[in-house]
């Protein structure tokens, strides 16, 4: 017999742990109309209990991007895991990606910045739901974030 399903109501927030959180929120709002709500810190025996890291603290900020059900989490752990590689590649690994104006012109102006990228823009193949220009922008953790600029199929 298949396993009972939970219809969900929304996707409220994406997190990412992150090595050092001032410097991610430096740089996530640097580059994006952001709202940073936190930080915060997080103690107790209830946060090594819900995370798995018994003894831990954790210090943590979410990223407004102009509506309340679309956060990004930041969180940066003390007494937590250990450092792993998020390139899309690795299993386990994961990206977001955000709708922009001009993918190309961020893209110039952020090269400029001396930000890095994992490519060039480039020019998705035509689906039903996902055809535009994209390109990869790497975080100061090495985490992606897919710039993606919708187009007409």
């Amino acid at each position: 017999m298949p396993e009972p399903r939970t219809r969900i109501k929304a996707l409220n927030h994406v997190g990412l742990t992150v090595a050092d959180l001032d410097r991610s929120i430096a740089f996530y709002t640097a580059i994006f109309d952001v709202t940073v709500e936190g930080p915060w810190d997080r103690t107790g025996p209830g946060v090594g209990k819900v995370t798995g890291y018994p003894g831990c603290s954790v210090r943590q900020a979410f990223l407004n991007f102009g509506r309340a059900d679309q956060l990004l989490e930041l969180l940066e752990y003390t007494n937590g895991g250990v450092v792993v590689d998020p390139a899309n590649g690795n299993a386990g690994a994961g990206h977001f990606a955000v709708v922009v104006d001009d993918v190309d012109g961020l893209y110039a102006a952020l090269l400029a910045k001396g930000h890095r990228f994992v490519s060039p823009p480039m020019t998705t193949s035509p689906n039903p739901l996902f055809y535009g220009r994209i390109v990869y922008l790497i975080d100061p953790d090495g985490f992606r974030i897919e710039l993606y600029q919708p187009l007409e199929a």
